[in-house]
């Protein structure tokens, strides 16, 4: 059985905090050599299509307490921007990460060369199993039974350079791959918490 979503206006402090907690979901554990910052949400939309939710099995349903398990899928306009700072001269990285040609014509420094991008991740696609289990004084949980992750773009300042564009391509996938796994569950859960303090 399938039913629809009210997918609602987010309010600016739910979108603050829910940047505020991705922000920190991106910066954990070890990021690739060449980005040298803090990655930063800088625009958060979750844009105006809620995800299709078919219903697979109901494990508890009370008043105040509701389990289930869920075919998702998702294909909307939500999008995220992030700030970061990239390595940008290879010289700069560790030696396994590169390989330079030698060539008369090509000068390059063994100096920091330390630039701002900016990525833009949209046309999000994913297809899903979700356990979900909301309760009106603890909170809801959210937890992916699969990798739901089948197709992201991923644009940014450097999409002029190909071989970076991919690199940039897979980079993403995987980070996104690992939060919705990993982070994603406790980030919701936060972000109901917040949510049943302000009623």
């Amino acid at each position: 059985m399938a039913f629809k979503v009210n997918w609602p206006k987010f309010s600016e402090d739910f979108i603050a905090q829910a940047s505020q907690q991705m922000t920190i979901a991106l910066n954990k554990g070890q990021k690739p050599n060449n980005i040298v910052g803090d990655i930063v949400v800088d625009d958060l939309n979750m844009g105006t299509k809620p995800p299709d939710l078919e219903i697979l099995e109901i494990g508890d349903l009370a008043d105040d307490r509701f389990k289930g398990i869920f075919k998702m899928t998702y294909a909307g306009d939500a999008h995220v921007i992030l700030n970061t700072k990239v390595q940008a001269n290879p010289l700069n990285l560790p030696r396994h990460e590169y390989t330079v040609k030698h060539s008369p014509a090509i000068l390059a420094a063994n100096h920091p060369l330390v630039v701002p991008m900016r990525l833009r991740i949209s046309n999000l696609k994913l297809r899903g199993i979700i356990v979900l289990v909301i309760d009106k004084h603890k909170g809801t949980t959210l937890v992916f039974k699969n990798d739901p992750l089948e197709k992201v773009d991923v644009n940014s300042t450097f999409d002029g350079v190909a071989s970076v564009r991919r690199f940039l391509q897979s980079q993403i996938e995987g980070q996104l791959r690992q939060m919705f796994q990993e982070d994603l569950p406790m980030l919701i859960h936060k972000l109901s918490l917040v949510l049943i303090q302000q009623q």
